[in-house]
């Protein structure tokens, strides 16, 4: 019996060493991708704050809420009527360290045809107009999860480089 725990804690911790590796490899992925712009440090304004809440949807694939505190998010074409007290701009998408477009708003559909099987990652960064990332103290503004959509458990792991205080979760 004890070659057979020994054996099952052996394969578990493997399990683990390699669980941890996919992770680190695709944070690398897209830290690689959101660096790949020009960034613009924060000064003089508030820091905006980043959260991004995850579920999954009834037809298809997951649904993405993105929250964020001292940040106008919207489109080029509404800059102006913005709130001047708070940095303006949009939001870049990353799923497994690929781009796939721009937010203007909070909320998200995925499909699933854009995930792959198993564990995945969404991040969020947030840009200029300009598509500079926003940074503070040379951290790119960005929220992030990992989440396996065909687990009980969705989210495995979140990530935020400037949390909400008080989480709206």
């Amino acid at each position: 019996m004890n070659t057979v725990n020994h054996n099952r804690r052996f394969i578990m911790s493997w399990l683990k060493g390699i669980a941890l590796l996919l992770l680190a490899s695709f944070t690398q992925a897209a830290e690689l991708e959101v660096h790949d712009h020009k960034s613009r440090d924060i000064e003089n304004m508030p820091i905006p704050k980043i959260e991004i809440a995850l579920a999954r949807d009834a037809m298809d694939g997951v649904n993405l809420h993105v929250e964020l505190q001292n940040y106008n998010m919207g489109s080029p074409s509404n800059a102006g009527a913005q709130n001047n007290q708070w940095l303006s701009g949009h939001a870049h998408l990353f799923i497994n360290g690929v781009k796939q477009q721009r937010l203007y708003a909070t909320d998200v559909h995925i499909p699933a045809h854009w995930l792959k099987p198993g564990v995945n990652q969404i991040a969020v960064s947030l840009n200029s107009h300009q598509h500079e990332n926003w940074t503070h103290s040379a951290k790119t503004i960005v929220g992030s999860v990992f989440f396996n959509p065909e687990a009980d458990n969705l989210i495995l792991h979140q990530y935020s480089s400037q949390p909400i205080a008080a989480t709206f979760r």
